[in-house]
């Protein structure tokens, strides 16, 4: 069971990476990030996985709202699971139900996925091979595009060097997965519980 100290000790994890290593890594990739206000492409079509101690701040959060826009959220999470189509077995894609007027409405209590959107990262596989992982926006002409080739699907060296930009285009290790693992070794003794697409826990 997911508790209120639980919760307390996530909050302090999680504005702790944000404000030291997210910021740092945000900071140096800057050049290639093109995320601001009102852009909402990563927001509209995702399958948004957060565990059971994620959500719980979201809620937190959702509480917060005025209740007319609570009222656009739970209208719309209804919307969302109607047309869910039971027997598709493919990955459920949809646009968050948190996000309002094309701005996450819960901004301040969003999931870590959310926070980390945007950047270059990578993953490793059961063999120990990385990948990196682009951000979708890449295809959007957004976030890295100047350096990406997309028939590798991946960032071009030639394509760095004809940009002039002087700083690295650069993978980081942030997949939600590490950054959950990692708490413990941050010193914080967090359980985040389950974890499933966000349509799934609504």
């Amino acid at each position: 069971m997911i508790t209120l100290e639980n919760l307390k000790s996530y909050i302090e994890y999680i504005n702790l990476i944000e404000n030291t290593y997210l910021k740092k890594f945000f900071d140096i990739q800057k050049p290639y990030i093109h995320c601001k206000e009102g852009c909402a492409g990563c927001c509209q079509v995702g399958e948004y996985p957060v565990s059971e101690l994620e959500l719980m701040y979201m809620i937190a959060g959702f509480k917060t709202l005025p209740a007319e826009v609570q009222t656009k959220i739970i209208e719309k999470t209804d919307k969302i699971k109607a047309e869910r189509n039971p027997e598709n077995k493919e990955k459920y894609l949809y646009e968050c139900p948190f996000l309002i007027n094309n701005r996450c409405s819960i901004y301040n209590n969003r999931a870590i996925i959310c926070r980390t959107h945007g950047l270059l990262f990578y993953i490793t596989d059961k063999d120990g091979k990385t990948h990196n992982k682009m951000p979708a926006c890449v295809n959007d002409g957004l976030n890295y595009s100047e350096v990406y080739d997309p028939v590798s699907n991946t960032i071009s060296p030639e394509m760095w060097a004809a940009s002039k930009i002087p700083v690295e285009p650069k993978a980081y290790n942030i997949s939600r997965e590490v950054i959950m693992s990692n708490a413990k070794n941050a010193g914080f003794d967090i359980d985040f519980g389950d974890s499933k697409a966000l349509i799934d826990w609504l």
